[in-house]
């Protein structure tokens, strides 16, 4: 995992052409007021108190171009990737503290992560299509 102090100054209009990362300066989400950059539901956030620092990463696995969720995911220092099923990511995270059934046809895994810095991991998997959406949040500066 990335240290917070890297993962901080993260910003996705480094990883994809400027002109297609969308940025906003309000937005409410978790409770808490947020600006930061997107594309489609690919977020790099950072909390208004605090812009200086990106404290959530969004991730959708099937929007972004394959070479980009590569980039990310080695920047992140993340050994998941996109697709894969339930079985891998139990064997490579062990089991989740928390799991979700939203909807019918997916599920999400909730994982504390410590080292080398504390962070919220969710991974979103659907039935047919295997892991197509990751969150990852910065606990350290994250709580009000």
């Amino acid at each position: 995992m990335l240290a917070h102090k890297q993962f901080f100054t993260l910003r996705l209009s480094d990883y994809l052409a400027p002109e297609t990362v969308e940025e906003f300066d309000s937005w409410r989400f978790m409770g808490r007021e947020w600006m930061g950059e997107a594309f489609g539901a690919t977020e790099f956030l950072r909390l208004r108190s605090q812009p200086e620092f990106t404290l959530l990463i969004n991730l959708d696995l099937q929007e972004l171009p394959a070479v980009k969720i590569k980039e990310l995911l080695l920047r992140l220092e993340l050994a998941v990737s996109p697709g894969m099923d339930e079985k891998d990511i139990l064997a490579l995270l062990g089991a989740p503290t928390k799991r979700h059934d939203f909807l019918p046809d997916r599920q999400t895994l909730d994982y504390q992560l410590f080292q080398p810095d504390p962070y919220h991991l969710s991974l979103t998997l659907r039935k047919e299509k295997g892991l197509t959406n990751l969150l990852l949040l910065a606990e350290d500066l994250s709580k009000p």
